[in-house]
């Protein structure tokens, strides 16, 4: 391998003080001239091209909070000489600045064909035919007036997979957003809505952005809101209940045995702890003569809501009569 290289650098020194390559050295020189004067003749030529422009709206006061965006760029049509469109654009992206003061009034910022054309032709020059073919004219509204903090309301459709729950209404972050429109509007607005957020099966605790939904003639700040949606899973409770005695006449009582029940009922793990209220047995004293048995079913009244699969150990008990 040694061999072979030491072989090559000989070569080349051999080759590089050679007639031949003093002569390819001239070829290339005489190349390289020409296809400058070709591309100094083309740029000399005039050209048409399609280019993008950027739209800058300057001077805007810090109070003022557009509700529709003023477009971003254009698209223009320039002829000219090579040179010139080499200078404005071929390099860097033109950007034409449009003074808020100058084209904004009551409310609306409105510019013309007239004065986008004119605009594009101060940015070319007066030597460049210019048109520009993606803007006909500008109509934006904007306020000076304050947003109204208004709060979110999450619309959703959710359900979880088998032994867990939905605890409690999605929550969307932050709860509160900015609206920003005219007076009239504004006073019609009490509250705004995400898009319909729908979910499947969930085994666990998500989070997802979710756009808020428009208001026409208004703009929302944030457009876009975290909803969390809390899952959890269901893990079974007992507790003891007393056993409310219904419809006993005047003059009489009942005395159950047991007096309290046991209810089985599954939760969310979070609520497991809880202390248990809302839950309700019950006998009727009617049943006395309609069933004609020494027992009384028991029945289940109130449900908090929230527990699921409410069931009672003892579906039935001993009474007394006893005459007050």
């Amino acid at each position: 391998m040694g061999r072979r290289i030491r072989q090559l650098i000989d070569w080349w020194n051999g080759f590089r003080h050679s007639s031949r390559f003093h002569e390819a050295l001239v070829f290339l020189a005489f190349v390289g001239i020409s296809a400058l004067f070709w591309l100094i003749m083309a740029l000399n030529d005039s050209v048409q091209r399609s280019v993008e422009v950027r739209i800058n709206v300057t001077n805007v006061p810090d109070s003022v909070t557009f509700i529709q965006f003023p477009p971003q760029k254009m698209h223009v049509s320039v002829r000219d000489k090579g040179t010139a469109l080499m200078r404005t654009a071929f390099f860097r992206t033109p950007v034409v600045n449009m003074d808020f003061q100058d084209f904004a009034s009551d409310g609306v910022l409105r510019f013309s064909r007239d004065d986008i054309n004119a605009a594009a032709k101060s940015l070319f020059g007066a030597s460049a035919v210019v048109s520009v073919t993606s803007l006909d004219s500008v109509r934006v509204t904007y306020t000076s007036l304050k947003g109204k903090r208004v709060p979110v309301v999450v619309v959703a459709d959710i359900t979880a997979s088998s032994g867990n729950v939905v605890e409690g209404r999605p929550i969307s972050s932050p709860s509160n957003v900015l609206v920003y429109s005219t007076r009239e509007v504004l006073d019609t607005i009490t509250r705004v809505y995400t898009e319909r957020v729908v979910r499947r099966n969930l085994s666990e605790s998500v989070s997802e952005a979710v756009s808020v939904r428009q208001v026409a003639g208004a703009r929302i700040i944030p457009a876009k809101v975290d909803v969390k949606i809390n899952v959890q899973p269901l893990v079974n409770k007992e507790s003891k209940v007393d056993v409310v005695v219904k419809n006993v006449p005047e003059g009489m009582s009942l005395l159950l045995f047991p007096s309290k029940v046991t209810v089985s009922y599954f939760v969310p793990m979070s609520r497991f702890n809880d202390e248990v209220s809302g839950l309700e047995a019950w006998v009727d004293y009617d049943d006395i003569h309609l069933i004609g048995t020494k027992k009384l079913p028991v029945r289940l009244g109130k449900t908090p809501a929230g527990y699921r699969n409410i069931s009672l150990r003892t579906d039935s008990v001993e009474y007394t009569l006893v005459r007050n």
